[in-house]
Order: C-alpha cells, then structure tokens, then sequence
C-alpha cells in the first residue's frame, strides 16, 4: 500500500465516525486488530496498529464533541478510581433504601483495619455506625445516608451499570448517577456478582481514595456533603 493510498483510508476512515459512539465499538477494534494474519511484513504490523490507534483516537475525540451527558459517559469508560461505569440499554426503576451501616467501630479502629485514615464529612458530624475491611470503609447516618470509601486502586472495585446521563459535579472529582442503578462487585480474578440496586450516588475521588455517597436524593445537597469531606 502507497502512502497516498494509506492516507485515503484515514481521511475515509475520519469521516466514518459518527457520534453517538456505539458500545463495545473499543473491543471490537482491537478483536479485530488481534484477527490479521500473521505473515506480515514489519510495515504492514505498524500501519495495522496505527489505524488501530488513529480509530481509538477519532472515537475519543468524537466524544469530546458530543453533548455534556454524553461526554460524561465517554469519560466513564476511564473509571473514576476504584469504580468503573457501564452503559447499558435498560437498568432497573426503583431502588431500596441502602443498607444501614450496624457497626459499632471507633473511627480509630475502623482506619486501623482499613489500613488508611477515614474522612469524615463535616456536614454529616459524627456517624451513627462504622464498619471497615481491609482496604475499605463504611459509614452511616440515622439520617439515611451511607458513604463507602476505599483505596483507589488501578483495578476497580465496584462496576455501575448505568441507563440514563452522568452528571459531572463542581467541586470535586467525580459524578453523579441520579437514576437507579446495579451495583457490581469484582473480586480478584474479574469475576462480577451483582450486589444490590442502588439508588442515586454521588462517586468522587479524592488523596487516593474513592467515595460512594449513597441515600441523598439531591445532587445539591449531595455535592456540599463531598466537599466537606475535601476540607
């Protein structure tokens, strides 16, 4: 192939993009960089994995361009900290209250198990129950609230299989799901098992932690309770 005849590909290629960006449409590239024969020369294995690469990048900036709801999504597909958000088709409408944090840790116990210090969101005073594991911490309020926090590790935690728009939140880094949701959790190995439902959640990153903020209907009120725990 001639170099005149790769960049009619590209310019090709460009003008195929069209957002909105089809789920999996990542996967399916690189499935189908992985099927090329393998007797090939070295510069036909470079111009493959360049179109590979410029098709990634064309979906990315695609992406970018789009409407802000759906810009959010793009950027999901990135994690924020130890929670990874899906798009899917259709979730469920309704969402129990979530569970209630019945431990009696101290603060002090709960950071030793956890092996970090808890933050505690000032607006919230004091919680009513502290659970801890290694590695993560759960918190809760008679007032209905619970907050989960963990360490932020390069493999998520926790995949949340969202139908409707993200919301990015000013104020700190991260998001809020305000539509019922499924909460999955990953082990070691990668395997999924569903959790529960959840209800609308505020999840945002902060000194190498990741917050789940769970029992506040208001994104608001939500977004205050996140930045009190920043300061």
């Amino acid at each position: 192939m001639t170099d005149e005849q790769l960049a009619d590909e590209l310019r090709s290629l460009g003008r195929s993009v069209v957002p909105p960006v089809a789920e999996g449409l990542t996967t399916a590239v690189l499935e189908r960089v992985a099927d090329q024969p393998v007797r090939r020369t070295p510069l036909d294995v470079i111009r493959s994995k360049w179109r590979a690469l410029l098709a990634l990048f064309a979906v990315l900036v695609a992406g970018l361009a789009l409407t802000p709801p759906v810009r959010a999504a793009v950027a999901e597909w990135l994690s924020i900290g130890g929670v990874e958000a899906r798009p899917v088709p259709s979730g469920p409408s309704t969402a129990p209250a979530p569970p209630v944090v019945t431990g009696r840790l101290s603060l002090e116990d709960a950071g030793r198990r956890a092996g970090f210090v808890p933050v505690v969101p000032k607006v919230l005073g004091t919680p009513t129950g502290v659970e801890a594991s290694t590695g993560m911490i759960a918190m809760g309020w008679q007032t209905g609230q619970r907050l989960e926090q963990f360490a932020a590790e390069l493999s998520p935690l926790y995949v949340k299989k969202y139908h409707s728009s993200l919301e990015p939140v000013d104020g700190v880094e991260g998001y809020w799901f305000p539509t019922p949701h499924d909460l999955v959790l990953l082990d070691k190995d990668g395997n999924e098992r569903v959790e529960r439902v959840a209800g609308a959640t505020l999840v945002w990153v902060y000194d190498g932690l990741t917050f789940r903020l769970e029992g506040v209907a208001d994104k608001a009120r939500a977004t205050e309770i996140a930045v009190s725990a920043t300061r």
